[in-house]
C-alpha cells in the first residue's frame, strides 16, 4: 500500500509538472535569402544610385533609370550604354 501512494503521488507530480511547465518555442520562420544578382548579367547599374538612393536600372537600350511608384524615372547618363563585362 506504501509503494502504491508514493507511486501514484509520483504520477501526480509529473503530471503537475508537465502542466505548469511552457510549452517548447517554434523557432521563428527564417526570412527567405536574397537573391543574389550577377552585376554582368542582370539589368541593375551597381556604379549609379537614384536620388534618395534607389537602384538604377538598366533598359533595353541602355537607358538608366529608376523606380519612382510603379513608373520610371530616368536619369541622365553619360557614358557607355553597356556595362563592359570583364
Amino acid at each position: 500500500m506504501k509503494y502504491v501512494l508514493a507511486l501514484l503521488f509520483s504520477l501526480s507530480t509529473l503530471a503537475l509538472a508537465a502542466q505548469q511547465a511552457p510549452a517548447p518555442k517554434k523557432p521563428a520562420a527564417a526570412a527567405p535569402a536574397p537573391k543574389p544578382t550577377n552585376k554582368y548579367n542582370d539589368n541593375v547599374d551597381d556604379r549609379m544610385k537614384g536620388p534618395n538612393g534607389e537602384k538604377i536600372y538598366i533598359g533595353p537600350n541602355g537607358g538608366r533609370y529608376y523606380l519612382k511608384g510603379d513608373r520610371k524615372v530616368y536619369v541622365e547618363y553619360k557614358g557607355n550604354k553597356k556595362k563592359k563585362k570583364s
